[in-house]
């Protein structure tokens, strides 16, 4: 029997875990999904739990009987991978082989870098931190509001790799226009201020012009200032300070940190010198063909955003089947940055570009459309367990944005 083992049940386990399941039992082949969590956690949705527009239970799922409906399921912390020996050891003491192994353990989110961030920063990023935000939100008297995200860090064994100056934005975004709607509602937006910093020369460094004009547009109708090449240094009570020694005033403090490898991949010698996993242009450990990662954990994640994780599930599963089966196409991995960004009463951005690629598709959609395309995306994620949407819907929409392209 082949044992295929995925670590992590995030956007990538779980699109890896649905393709697998459909053909794994008649070809002799056993899925395992570790994961420490009992919940799969739709972090797009975590901006809402931290503006209380939907609580934690509300974006997550139980993923026991999911995934052993058609495999098995061990909730656990991964301790050690020894790549040679083809074995992932867990704290427990338990010890579970592989044949194939993939990584979709997610990256690691450096808060600790970031001196002061315990005592005077909030952050979307995980489930704890984002109800958090929300009880900072809802104390907030007005005063000065300041988001931004630390510098991405990226290894050098993947040098075809786009480079970016921050992980992923589009949250911080979503951030300041909700909170922006949330401030007009109770009275106190003119006693306040919205800004945006970014340690890149231009916020949203990975998208199009096209993208930067609507985004700029926006953020000039909501009075939501941007200041960009703000490197930060740390943080204290009422102010956040740079490198430059410039600071700027903040009651009130929105960060996303800097991604890593997680410990388990440092401590295994499986990634490269900032810990992610370094792989060809099939998701392949460089090192170890039979090791397969994908997800923020990833070298080749850039940015560090769900959508890239679940195309590259995509592709890996496929590459799975055809080397198990002999059948099956390989789904080839055409990575583009696609969100949808809730800006509240309703509205939101589609943004969607694959300029970082060299391709030239760059679009950003506003309104009430792209509102309602987030919330169906994310109810049939909810529903049917992690999987992503039919084909068909994917053409629909790729008929549509075409439409808006040209």
């Amino acid at each position: 029997m082949h044992q295929i083992v995925i670590l992590g049940s995030g956007f990538g386990g779980m699109t890896v875990f649905h393709h697998l399941a459909t053909w794994a039992s008649s070809h002799d082949v056993h899925i395992t999904v570790i994961d420490e969590r009992e919940t799969f956690l739709l972090k797009p949705s975590l901006p809402e739990v931290a503006l209380g527009e939907k609580s934690v239970r509300d974006v997550v799922f139980p993923l026991r009987k999911v995934i052993e409906s058609y495999g098995k399921f061990i909730r656990g912390r991964v301790h050690r991978i020894d790549a040679k020996a083809q074995r992932v050891y867990l704290e427990d003491a338990a010890v579970v082989a592989y044949d194939t192994l993939i990584i979709a353990l997610g990256g690691k989110k450096d808060f600790s870098s970031i001196e002061g961030f315990t005592e005077y920063g909030y952050s979307m990023c995980t489930d704890i931190l984002a109800p958090q935000l929300y009880t900072a939100i809802e104390n907030f008297k007005g005063g000065d509001v300041v988001l931004g995200s630390a510098p991405m860090v990226q290894g050098t064994r993947t040098p075809d790799v786009p480079f970016l100056e921050a992980a992923c934005e589009g949250p911080l975004g979503e951030i300041a226009f909700m909170i922006d709607v949330e401030l007009r509602k109770r009275g106190l937006r003119e006693q306040s201020t919205i800004t945006c910093f970014s340690p890149a020369e231009i916020f949203f460094d990975d998208v199009g012009d096209k993208v930067h004009e609507a985004f700029g547009a926006l953020a000039k109708k909501h009075e939501v200032g941007v200041v960009t090449k703000k490197t930060i240094d740390h943080l204290e009570v009422d102010k956040v300070m740079f490198t430059d020694g410039s600071s700027l005033p903040s009651a009130l403090t929105v960060l996303i940190p800097s991604y890593r490898g997680a410990d388990v991949i440092v401590e295994s010698e499986l990634g490269d010198e900032v810990g992610f996993v370094p792989t060809d242009e099939n998701f392949r450990h460089l090192d170890y063909p039979n090791i397969f990662a994908i997800g923020d954990g990833a070298a080749r994640t850039v940015p560090k955003l769900g959508h890239l994780a679940v195309a590259q599930g995509d592709t890996v599963a496929s590459i799975i089947r055809a080397e198990i089966t002999g059948s099956g196409k390989i789904t080839s991995y055409e990575p583009e940055i696609f969100c949808i960004m809730n800006m509240g009463k309703r509205k939101a951005m589609l943004i969607r570009s694959n300029t970082l690629y060299g391709g030239t598709m760059d679009i950003a959609y506003y309104g009430a459309i792209s509102s309602y395309m987030k919330t169906a995306f994310d109810d049939f994620l909810l529903r049917f367990k992690g999987k992503m949407p039919p084909e068909i819907m994917q053409k629909w929409l790729n008929l549509y944005l075409g439409r808006l392209q040209e």
